[in-house]
C-alpha cells in the first residue's frame, strides 16, 4: 500500500490532470458542457480527495459516509455549502406542481423525465460537485474544508 504522502500526491496529480483536461476542452470547444465526461472525471477526482482520511465520526449521524454527507455537515456552518445543499434538495425532490396535473401532462412528463433521469443518473453521484462547480462555489467550500480540516479529517 502506498504511503500517506504518496497517496496525497497521487490524488492531487489526478485533480490537476482533470483540470488541465477541462481547460483544454474549454479552449478547443469554447465552452464546457455540464455533462461533459471531463467534468465527471474532475468530480470523481475531487470526491476521492474529499474522502481521503475523512473522519468517520465527523459526519455524525448521517446514514452514509459520503461527500454528500460531508456537504450537509458543512452546510450547517457555511452558507455557500448550504446554498449548494438546497439546490441538490430542490433537484432531488419533485415539486408539488410536478406531482399534480392531468394524466396527459404526466405522460408527457414521463418521457421528459426519462431523458432528464438518464443524464441525471450519470451524474447523480456527483450532483453536488457539479452544482458547486457551475455555481462557482466549489473553491469556497474546499477552502472552508482546508481551513477547518482538523474538524473533518484525520
Amino acid at each position: 500500500m502506498a504511503s500517506e504522502p504518496d497517496e496525497r500526491q497521487r490524488l492531487l496529480r489526478a485533480v490537476k490532470k482533470e483540470v488541465k483536461q477541462i481547460m483544454e476542452e474549454a479552449v478547443t470547444r469554447k465552452f464546457v458542457h455540464e455533462e461533459s465526461s471531463s467534468i465527471t472525471s474532475l468530480c470523481a477526482a475531487v470526491e476521492a480527495c474529499l474522502l481521503h482520511c475523512l473522519k468517520k465520526r465527523a459526519l455524525g449521524l448521517f446514514k452514509y459516509g459520503s461527500t454528500m454527507a460531508l456537504l450537509q455537515k458543512v452546510s450547517k456552518n457555511f452558507e455557500p455549502a448550504a446554498e449548494v445543499s438546497r439546490l441538490v434538495s430542490d433537484l432531488e425532490t419533485p415539486s408539488s406542481t410536478e406531482l399534480s396535473g392531468s394524466r396527459k401532462s404526466l405522460d408527457n412528463n414521463k418521457n421528459q423525465t426519462k431523458k432528464n433521469n438518464s443524464s441525471l443518473s450519470s451524474g447523480a453521484k456527483y450532483l453536488w460537485l457539479r452544482l458547486a462547480i457551475f455555481e462557482k462555489k466549489l473553491a469556497k467550500i474546499l477552502d472552508y474544508l482546508v481551513q477547518n480540516s482538523s474538524k473533518y479529517y484525520e
